[in-house]
């Protein structure tokens, strides 16, 4: 793979998908925003542009005729994008993507009917359970990438089955929920 994009690079990029931004180092540097942080903060905002275009792009492949076989076989193509050039490599780039899905959920605060004390957010039960299962994939995703990567570094398996033990505990909180989100199910499909 190349080296990171300048931060020219990625302004221009970014403006080709329509979104114009303005980047003041010096204004960031008074914020103690590194130019590195800048530039990883442009990056995310072309994946974001960019999954946005993917997602219109699919639509528009369904409406045409697309099933889900095709858009699966579509979403494959994120791999080769990401120059992957085997299993290892691949479940690096998933142990990334469930990272940051869990650190989104997790940082976004979403509102609720049910306003509770010592949650982000509110007492929206399946926000939490979205929460736990996305931090447990991400942590299933790690320990499954440290287990098929031979160049992993000394610790790394430990920490990931420490972070497995982890995410299995998630999943059990998690499925103590199932019976309020069925209830909500049978709730939902009764409102159509």
């Amino acid at each position: 793979m190349t080296d990171v994009l300048t931060i020219d690079d990625l302004v221009e990029l970014l403006d080709r998908f329509g979104m114009k931004v303005g980047v003041d180092l010096d204004g960031a540097a008074a914020d103690g925003v590194s130019p590195e942080l800048v530039r990883a903060r442009l990056a995310h905002a072309l994946v974001g542009v960019v999954e946005a275009h993917a997602t219109r792009a699919e639509d528009a492949a369904r409406r045409a005729g697309a099933d889900v076989a095709d858009i699966s076989e579509v979403a494959l193509m994120g791999f080769a994008g990401a120059n992957c050039q085997g299993e290892a490599d691949e479940w690096a780039l998933i142990e990334w993507r469930a990272t940051r899905l869990a650190m989104v959920v997790s940082g976004l605060d979403f509102g609720g009917p049910l306003p509770r004390q010592g949650q982000v957010g509110s007492g929206d039960v399946l926000v939490r359970t979205i929460r736990q299962v996305a931090a447990a994939l991400s942590a299933m995703a790690s320990a499954k990438h440290a287990a098929v990567n031979p160049m992993r570094g000394e610790g790394v398996a430990t920490d990931a089955g420490r972070a497995l033990s982890r995410a299995m505990d998630a999943l059990e909180a998690a499925a103590a929920d199932a019976p309020l989100h069925r209830n909500l199910g049978d709730l939902m499909r009764m409102t159509d």
